[in-house]
């Protein structure tokens, strides 16, 4: 009977000395499967990213190529931009075509209305100045031919009756000088403002792209004393262009 009894104590001791070891060899082959499946992560992500243990800082990068390519581009697109400069040759040439084509090559369109009506002034001018001494020439005409049936004289003079022959041919003779300077100094406007017109769409073309600045700034500073040891107070102009 204590035999059997040792003989299953024994029995049971072996049973429990191999169930020991099974577990504690299944969680070493555990453990040396996840090391090693660890491991190769690690090397494959090392192989991929050599920093990939420590976290990497991001740096934008700017392509300097692209980025000096393009203000390169930029910068002659800019420069392909013709900027307007008329031709002062052009520009007197046209204006002695026609008054006021100068002005409108020049592009200064504001000064249209204003050569317009000078020149609408002027060939009015003209035109009524004209319109009168021609008439009173004649009515002078008339009025000295001693044809009792020449007679414009009266369709100019009212109330004629009260005067003499002597007088009215006076008159007449009077009117038709005042219209015929009037008509002379008609002309003389016309080409002082064909003239005109010449001479600004020149220098409008010639300072087209003058900087006309505000800055109208007054500086000092201390000057040499002059020979001799002269003293003296000296103010200087200067004129940047």
């Amino acid at each position: 009977m204590k035999s059997t009894i040792r003989t299953y104590c024994l029995l049971a001791h072996f049973l429990f000395t191999v169930c020991i070891f099974f577990e504690t060899g299944a969680n070493s082959v555990y453990a040396e499967a996840a090391d090693s499946i660890a491991n190769k992560g690690m090397k494959e992500a090392t192989r991929i990213n050599p920093a990939a243990k420590v976290p990497a800082l991001v740096i934008p990068t700017v392509d300097t190529t692209t980025l000096l390519s393009d203000t390169a581009k930029t910068v002659k697109d800019t420069a392909s931009v013709e900027v307007y400069k008329p031709n002062p040759k052009k520009a007197i040439w046209y204006s002695a075509l026609c008054p006021g084509l100068g002005q409108l090559y020049n592009r200064r369109y504001w000064k249209l209305p204003i050569v317009g009506a000078g020149v609408a002034g002027i060939a009015y001018a003209i035109g009524w100045n004209s319109k009168y001494y021609n008439a009173y020439t004649n009515a002078y005409r008339d009025i000295t031919d001693n044809d009792p049936n020449t007679k414009s004289y009266l369709n100019l003079l009212s109330g004629t009756g009260s005067f003499s022959e002597s007088q009215l041919t006076t008159v007449l003779q009077n009117r038709q000088k005042s219209y015929r300077r009037y008509r002379d100094l008609s002309y003389i406007g016309a080409v002082g403002v064909y003239l005109i017109c010449l001479i600004d769409a020149y220098v409008d073309a010639q300072l087209y792209d003058f900087d006309i600045s505000p800055d109208l700034s007054f500086h000092t500073q201390p000057a040499l004393p002059g020979f001799g040891g002269a003293k003296g107070f000296e103010i200087n102009l200067a004129f940047h262009f």
